[in-house]
């Protein structure tokens, strides 16, 4: 998938219509780093709450190294998700378009259609 995915080369075998294992691998890793930037989001809203729910991630800041650390780690998460975005969209369209799998086309219009054996 990343031959055909950052190089652009064609596939040769049948085309899926779900999430490869590469996909799946990187959903995985977003779901943790979701779970990692609420976590440091209430730990830096913890110092300014008296709500009880930030105030039960007060003892992430003391781990982290104070405030800098988990602003730090906070900020590096923001950036993976706006990473995720863009290439989440181009990949859409790439295979869309590209390989005639109706990703996109399907979201817009609500037909998938696959192409048979010899259509190209």
């Amino acid at each position: 998938m990343i031959k055909a995915d950052v190089f652009e080369t064609k596939l040769h075998g049948p085309i899926s219509t779900g999430h490869n294992a590469l996909a799946g691998m990187i959903y995985f890793f977003t779901f943790i780093a979701f779970v990692a930037q609420t976590i440091t989001g209430f730990a830096l809203y913890s110092s300014m709450s008296n709500s009880w729910l930030p105030r039960m991630f007060v003892w992430i800041v003391p781990i982290m190294g104070g405030e800098a650390g988990v602003r730090y780690w906070h900020h590096l998460f923001l950036w993976f998700f706006v990473s995720f975005i863009i290439v989440h969209v181009y990949l859409a369209f790439y295979h869309d378009y590209i390989e005639g799998r109706g990703t996109v086309s399907s979201i817009i219009g609500g037909w998938k259609f696959e192409r048979e054996k010899g259509d190209k």
